[in-house]
């Protein structure tokens, strides 16, 4: 037995604890298996292999986006990689934002990750389709074009229908819409928007084989 528990912290560590306890009697004692139980264990054997599920999922996830952005794009890898990229960033700067916000991982946080990717994926692959369909050759010229016919689509049919749909989340009397669903949802709006309008224009404006070219190896 052990002390009264109040937080998901005390009840992890409670339940890794008694789980060396009993690997450790079950070494001296080879004749009955002892195994620790509480009804509340179940629920927290997510955090046993969390970190790992997420890191396999987002990048099976991240991974798949990019095939079938390669394939939708006209087989070219450049436009591929740079989707690859801004998802990438959103996807990281979304943990930081948990981590600010005091959101913790778990199997709802995981879910939204993992949807998150698929929300990334709308505003920044509308912004390299325009870059590739641009008429010009210049990269700053391609990403000028993108950036003024597709980044006001983008703003306002991605961006602010997104914002009224989850803006009433805001008023949930539930913790959990208000905490892992509006502020989550909140965040990768705001960071996809910012991508998709800031980062991906400044970055396909950059012109590599130029640099390459002239000797600066990247």
């Amino acid at each position: 037995s052990h002390p009264r528990l109040s937080g998901s912290n005390d009840f992890i560590a409670s339940r890794r604890n008694s789980l060396k306890l009993a690997d450790h009697i079950n070494k001296l004692n080879k004749d009955i298996e002892v195994f620790p139980y509480s009804s509340a264990y179940h629920f927290y054997e997510q955090y046993d292999t969390i970190v790992t599920e997420t890191a396999v999922n987002l990048s099976i996830c991240i991974l798949a986006v990019m095939i079938v952005s390669f394939c939708m794009l006209g087989f070219q890898f450049y436009p591929s990689l740079v989707i690859l990229i801004s998802i990438t960033m959103v996807i990281v700067d979304m943990m930081g934002v948990m981590v600010m916000v005091g959101i913790p991982l778990n199997a709802i946080s995981l879910v939204n990750l993992i949807m998150s990717v698929g929300i990334a994926v709308e505003f920044s692959a509308h912004i390299v389709k325009s870059y590739v369909s641009s008429p010009f050759t210049c990269p700053r010229r391609k990403a000028k074009f993108a950036l003024v016919t597709t980044g006001p689509s983008v703003f306002s049919g991605i961006t602010l229908t997104k914002f009224v749909g989850i803006v009433v989340l805001a008023f949930a009397k539930s913790k959990l819409f208000e905490v892992f669903y509006f502020r989550m949802f909140l965040s990768v709006i705001v960071l996809g928007v910012t991508h998709s309008l800031i980062f991906l224009p400044a970055f396909l404006s950059i012109d590599f084989m130029g640099f390459i070219n002239n000797g600066f190896y990247l």
